[in-house]
């Protein structure tokens, strides 16, 4: 009886130690082998749906889910859904969210990482973030509605009331490129001017319409990133870009991982792809954006840096006065 219980007893521990190495085992392959992804895309929908296209020809058994809102829209949904976010990587954010919310991505080292500029993603050892695109801001005129000696050549003048109910950009709470638009503005001239300026625009929750509407002439002009503008003269419409005499921001928007996603191994190797050259041609082909490789040219009709003037944007202040700066300009908007 007694050597009975022995054989039971080394029976047990040998099952057990089976069951939990074959656990142990099974856990390893399911991390191995991600299946889903949820990309939170503030990128227009347009290019996140190609670049998912080129990822699925590399990794065929990961099934994407893209989730499109304004970057400032998504930055509130990360802030809100802590500490277990439902989304995987933040894709194509201005880089003031990226830096203000800096502390709910993860630090991630891509592949590809010896391959970018430095100065071109987050500066850690192990960066959370890496660059997206140059989202240079401009002004896109509708050249059949202003002249070329009409049409506004500073910051300062899209509050002249000679553009009332002719200029046409996004929300600043709700756009990262138009609250970059309304800082800019703010640091060259100050709070004074943001009056007249809230009384000459219509504000558009959605960027994507600031194009289309000057495209169509509903509008002379739009204030937007200069990849709109190309777009639109790539597809025939009558406009034209102007960069802002008074100089416009030097900045980039970029991509992270989510911390505590639902899927971090499939983020890690969608991150690996989006830092190839692949990726960034797809973005530089689908969008017209400027990317931050030297061997891929620039958007197409649109000038080279060297001519663009610019000046210094800090993405940190930027980001810390956000919420009271669009707070206030919010009240003037109405």
């Amino acid at each position: 009886m007694k050597k009975a219980l022995i054989v039971l007893s080394v029976l047990t521990v040998l099952l057990s130690s089976a069951f939990a190495t074959g656990f142990k085992d099974s856990a390893s392959a399911q991390e191995k082998a991600p299946t889903e992804l949820v990309i939170w895309s503030a990128a227009q929908e347009k290019e996140a749906k190609a670049l998912v296209a080129k990822f699925n020809v590399i990794h065929p058994e990961i099934k994407v889910n893209i989730i499109r809102a304004g970057a400032g829209e998504l930055n509130t949904r990360l802030n809100a859904e802590q500490p277990k976010p439902s989304g995987d990587i933040l894709l194509g954010a201005s880089q003031e969210i990226l830096d203000g919310s800096y502390n709910y991505f993860r630090a991630y080292k891509s592949v590809n990482d010896s391959k970018l500029d430095k100065n071109l993603r987050d500066r850690a050892d192990v960066p959370k973030y890496y660059s997206y695109s140059m989202p240079i801001q401009c002004f896109m005129v509708n050249t059949d509605l202003l002249k070329p000696e009409e049409y506004p050549k500073t910051w300062k003048d899209l509050a002249d009331p000679k553009y009332k109910g002719k200029i046409i950009m996004g929300n600043p709470a709700l756009s990262g490129g138009a609250y970059a638009q309304l800082y800019m503005i703010y640091k060259l001239y100050g709070e004074s001017i943001l009056p007249s300026l809230a009384k000459n625009c219509t504000f558009t929750p959605n960027s994507t319409t600031v194009g289309e509407s000057v495209a169509r002439g509903e509008y002379a002009i739009g204030v937007t990133a200069e990849y709109n503008v190309s777009k639109f003269m790539v597809s025939g419409s009558h406009v034209t870009y102007v960069y802002p005499e008074d100089g416009t921001g030097l900045r980039f928007d970029g991509s992270a991982i989510i911390n505590n996603g639902p899927n971090p191994k499939a983020a890690e190797l969608f991150m690996d792809f989006l830092t190839t050259e692949d990726a960034y041609r797809t973005i530089r082909e689908t969008q017209g954006r400027r990317v931050v490789m030297d061997n891929i040219p620039d958007p197409d009709f649109l000038p080279s840096l060297k001519n663009i003037k610019f000046f210094d944007y800090n993405a940190v202040e930027a980001q810390k006065l956000r919420k009271d700066l669009t707070d206030r300009f919010s009240e003037m908007m109405l």
